[in-house]
């Protein structure tokens, strides 16, 4: 079970395992086993064969390291940032994120030294490489309009279409419109009947095409 844990801690916190064998380095040296056994002017030192080099020290590891290393692993920090917080964001307005959009691998690390140098000697490829190592999209890239207007507007007119749809079928079922007799085509007749006889629209309306001495409609 112990292999297994510190197996895990070794792929996913790197750094924390090497403290964390540095320690036991140094623990495994303080407690070398002496025995000292003195028989008149001779004196017998036995010592326990471990051996171990403590020599290399341990990466750096600072309390904002420790503190957000389980959100940003080995990412580098490399400034600031906007609040002071190793964390990383695309904004127009603070262009310089705390922390590199990727961890350092191999190939990146070769990439950064040939940086130093001069930069005629890296290709357009090398170039880009590097920009995406540290930077998630390009300035075009996050401030492109995304678009999302459109679909907003397509669903809000289906769910707006829809509502329609079932005020309607309520409508219907709830409250069934029945035809007036008002519609009739004998109450129409009478309708315009009473029109024509209340000399409604002297000018342009019915009053105005209908003859009242022949009581026809004028030609």
């Amino acid at each position: 079970m112990n292999n297994l844990l510190l197996r895990h801690v070794k792929l996913t916190h790197p750094q924390v395992t090497s403290m964390l064998q540095y320690q036991c380095r140094l623990n495994a040296s303080t407690t070398t086993t002496t025995t000292t056994t003195t028989a008149g002017s001779k004196s017998v030192i036995q010592q326990s064969p471990i051996v171990l080099d403590n020599t290399k020290p341990p990466p750096p590891l600072d309390a904002d390291r420790m503190r957000m290393h389980p959100r940003i692993g080995n990412r580098e920090i490399v400034g600031y940032g906007l609040k002071g917080k190793p964390e990383y964001f695309d904004l127009v307005m603070f262009p310089c994120p705390s922390i590199r959009w990727e961890a350092d691998t191999s190939e990146i690390a070769e990439l950064r030294k040939k940086e130093k140098g001069d930069w005629k000697q890296l290709s357009t490829e090398d170039k880009k490489r590097l920009y995406r190592a540290s930077f998630r999209q390009t300035f075009e890239e996050f401030t492109a309009p995304s678009g999302i207007w459109k679909w907003t507007m397509g669903w809000t007119l289906i769910a707006l279409a829809g509502l329609i749809l079932a005020y309607d079928g309520w409508r219907r079922v709830a409250y069934p419109f029945e035809t007036p007799d008002s519609f009739g085509e004998e109450k129409l007749k009478k309708q315009l009947q009473y029109h024509i006889a209340a000399r409604q629209g002297p000018m342009t309306g019915l009053s105005a095409k209908w003859d009242y001495e022949t009581g026809t409609w004028k030609k």
